[in-house]
């Protein structure tokens, strides 16, 4: 069964109400009609499993059947990734670490990023498309920066920083990692980082991994990382 969205502020006690595209995705292109169930999440962690009761042009309004709240999965992973150059890579990383369960998006200008800036409200599209595609029930929040500096200082006391460093020979098991309730996991565009960056994450004293002997591109890596951080709930 397909999943909607709905803005916890349109959810009442008995009823939610869908607004704008994703009201006339549900009507006018997946033909839902009056009486038709649906599933409807608030991206805060709560399934409703809904009835739909009126469709209006650009809004509809469904009845609440009933809801199951889902505890958010551990450990909470934060996918920082460089800017890249090409901007269907850079939300193919995005929207691929979505569905493996990146819980927030961190998107940075790198000393060797080549491109500088990107559309917010692109990218926030991109994640809730991946997070409705993916069944998830927790929206991750996006976050642009504007330099690696301005990444770590988002990262609280009880994060561990963990660094995918193409320099390294040999990887570790992500295990062997200190255990952490949160990760940072920072991934370099193309060209990886700079020798100023590498020295500012040697002085935060971040956890260097190395994804293996391959020379991977950065969506790839960033896809990686989070996937073998997130299996670690």
């Amino acid at each position: 069964m397909n999943l909607f969205y709905a803005s916890p502020s349109d959810i009442l006690e008995n009823s939610v109400t869908i607004h704008g595209q994703e009201a006339k995705h549900i009507s006018k292109v997946l033909r839902f009609g009056e009486g038709d169930t649906i599933q409807i999440t608030d991206g805060a962690g709560t399934l409703y499993n809904c009835i739909i009761e009126r469709v209006h042009k650009e809004r509809l309004t469904a009845i609440i059947e009933r809801s199951e709240k889902e505890m958010r999965k551990l450990p909470h992973v934060t996918l920082c990734l460089g800017i890249i150059k090409k901007r269907d890579r850079l939300e193919f990383a995005v929207e691929k670490s979505v569905e493996l369960g990146a819980d927030a998006i961190l998107l940075f200008s790198a000393d060797n990023s080549e491109r500088e800036k990107v559309r917010l409200d692109r990218v926030e599209g991109i994640v809730l498309s991946a997070m409705k595609q993916s069944k998830g029930l927790w929206l991750p929040e996006v976050y642009l920066a504007n330099s690696l500096k301005d990444v770590v200082q988002k990262a609280g006391d009880d994060t561990t920083i963990v660094t995918a460093d193409e320099q390294l020979n040999m990887t570790i098991d992500p295990e062997k990692i200190p255990d952490s309730r949160k990760y940072f996991l920072i991934v370099g565009p193309e060209g990886g980082f700079s020798k100023r960056e590498r020295d500012f994450l040697n002085s935060m004293q971040s956890t260097r991994y190395s994804l293996g002997e391959r020379r991977l591109r950065a969506e790839t890596a960033a896809i990686v990382m989070v996937d073998r951080f997130k299996q670690l709930g």
